[in-house]
């Protein structure tokens, strides 16, 4: 593995006195940051190792993404015209009957893509919307091969999707397809196969965990609740809970409403301390409470679709206050980029409109949930998170040398208020260089581009979406895109 030296940079290290050092160089050897110290130093002691320049830059760790969607990124935009319960379920339905290994091997592409160039290092994604293709192990390896090529570490979610089951899968050939009743057993057997094979590809970046869609008990704030659903709840659960503590993984659903109190309540032992809980919005009081007790992880998405069609706000303050840990994630792609600068701005401006209060979420505390927060929802934090000597080199460089960037003050508030990701230069996984000045390293861009649009071109036709990439009928000169609705 090549030795790096990022050269003269600004580091912001997250450790836990949250140092910022002037002029200091950080020396890579093995995948792990070997030394942090005066630049001029530095660059006489490693003159054999490549060199990045960051004289005018920012060096920071790499940004965490706690809620992915393998499958998502090739429907971006085309999500917003499905509308209402068509966008929601946009990942079930169709990513089981329009896709192949192809389109997943190019979706975790495009994800590896977009999120390397914006400055994550990091993400936690199910696969699909809610599990949807573990019918097949192939899937899922298919994204995780193209995830470790590219370069992005990755903790995909595996579990079943959302029931009743048996379900139907469709299956591509070419230009043949084919349909099979797939059973829940088998699914879970699948997840089972995926997590055993963990330890195997132990010393990669990427590996697997475990997800649930929802719990899918009666709930204001669960848009696909029905009592048919309802009567799986406990069997997924044991099912999750079973695999969770077998391979000793995160598990991750979305949570809102009183899910949290009922999982916790019917002790389905879906909370703790491995335990993300995505969402959080129109939570009470005393599930906050239930959270701090237990050790379980929030995720925050504060431009996730959900914040305009569904009530409740994510208390952020309040959990922090309780001492909940909270991270960032950008939710699904389809309907908005995956940019944690723009998120980590996002969260702040929704809570500080909420409370009319501007001292509400320091630039601080967002830059600590994108980063040294967010890998510790996911037990990574003594490996990950902060420039220190042993940890992993996962590291991002920002370059300062731009007007919106000037002048060269108050770094903190230039990187949370005003940077975004296409400011991102180099970036760093497990010390390999997968971005440099701006050009990604590990694949050919214009390549996977130009086969991306080819796989979208091929399913639209097998979905029959052609009408969808149309504009609506009022689109232009209104303040409503259909008559009664807002969204």
């Amino acid at each position: 593995m090549q030795n790096l030296l990022f050269h003269d940079a600004t580091v912001v290290t997250m450790d836990a006195n949250r140092s910022i050092l002037e002029h200091t160089s950080v020396a890579v050897r093995e995948g792990r940051i070997y030394e942090v110290g005066p630049a001029t130093e530095l660059r006489a002691r490693y003159a054999d190792a490549k060199t990045i320049d960051c004289s005018r830059k920012a060096l920071l760790p790499g940004l965490v993404d706690l809620h992915g969607y393998l499958g998502g990124s090739l429907l971006r935009s085309i999500g917003q015209n499905l509308g209402g319960g068509a966008r929601r379920n946009m990942l079930e339905d169709l990513l089981t009957t329009a896709t192949d290994e192809e389109w997943w091997a190019v979706d975790a592409q495009l994800n590896a893509l977009e999120r390397l160039k914006f400055g994550t290092t990091c993400m936690f994604s199910m696969m699909g919307g809610n599990g949807t293709r573990t019918d097949d192990v192939v899937f899922a390896q298919t994204a995780a091969r193209e995830l470790e090529r590219v370069g992005l570490r990755t903790r995909i979610g595996v579990g079943p999707a959302r029931p009743p089951w048996p379900r139907e899968f469709t299956y591509w050939r070419g230009s043949g397809k084919s349909t099979r009743a797939v059973s829940f057993e088998e699914v879970i057997d699948n997840c089972d196969r995926l997590l055993s094979n963990k330890e195997k590809s132990r010393g990669g970046i990427v590996d697997y965990g475990v997800a649930l869609s929802r719990i899918g008990n009666r709930n204001e704030h669960d848009p696909v609740w029905s009592p048919e659903r309802e009567q799986w709840v406990h069997r997924q659960a044991e099912a999750a809970r079973h695999l969770k503590e077998k391979h000793r993984v995160t598990f991750w659903t979305h949570m809102y409403g009183n899910s949290i109190e009922y999982a916790h309540d019917e002790k389905l032992g879906l909370v703790g301390p491995d335990c993300v809980f995505s969402h959080c919005t129109g939570i009470s009081e005393r599930a906050i409470g239930i959270m701090r007790e237990t050790g379980t992880h929030a995720a925050h998405h504060p431009r996730a679709a959900r914040i305009y069609t569904y009530p409740g706000r994510a208390p952020v303050p309040e959990l922090i206050d309780a001492g909940v840990n909270v991270a960032l994630g950008s939710d699904s792609p389809s309907t908005h980029n995956c940019d944690l600068f723009l998120d980590m701005k996002a969260a702040i401006d929704q809570q500080r409109i909420h409370f009319k209060n501007a001292d509400v979420l320091p630039a601080g505390k967002a830059l600590e949930m994108a980063t040294i927060d967010g890998y510790r929802s996911l037990g990574l934090d003594k490996e990950l998170g902060s420039v220190e000597v042993g940890k992993q080199a996962d590291l991002i460089t920002v370059d300062l040398s731009l007007p919106h960037l000037y002048p060269r003050d108050m770094l903190i508030y230039r990187l949370v208020y005003n940077a975004t990701g296409a400011d991102v230069t180099d970036v760093c996984v497990a010390g390999r260089l997968a971005v440099e000045a701006r050009k990604v390293l590990t694949i050919d861009e214009s390549e996977t581009l130009e086969r991306a649009q080819a796989v979208y071109e091929r399913f639209i036709e097998r979905a029959g979406l052609q009408e969808m990439r149309k504009n609506p009928e009022r689109f232009w000169g209104v303040s409503r895109s259909s008559n009664g609705s807002t969204t």
